[in-house]
């Protein structure tokens, strides 16, 4: 019999951490006009580009480790900076 409720608890703690926060829901990428916007809200000196130091600014930390690698992808033209046009681009091709 205590082996069956160990068993239960367990099942219940798995049940509900799954549906904590530890659980993540997907969500719709979003719209070309919303990925405009964080360009816009992004390009801190508004010259209408964003360099890597403005970039970096708006990633979340889990993906800062990542920074170099998603940059190089980016910036294609490797002048330093990006365009919305590559910014925009770039997360249609990825998706979000």
């Amino acid at each position: 019999m205590r082996p069956a409720l160990v068993m239960a608890g367990l099942s219940l703690c798995v049940s509900l951490a799954s549906q904590s926060a530890f659980a993540q829901t997907p969500q719709a990428p979003p719209t070309p006009e919303q990925r405009e916007a964080r360009f816009v809200s992004a390009d801190a000196n508004k010259d209408g580009k964003l360099d890597k130091a403005e970039w970096t600014a708006t990633l979340p930390e889990r993906a800062a480790e990542y920074a170099d690698m998603i940059w190089a992808q980016i910036d294609e033209d490797g002048d330093g900076s990006v365009t919305k046009e590559q910014f925009v681009a770039f997360r249609m091709r990825r998706g979000g």
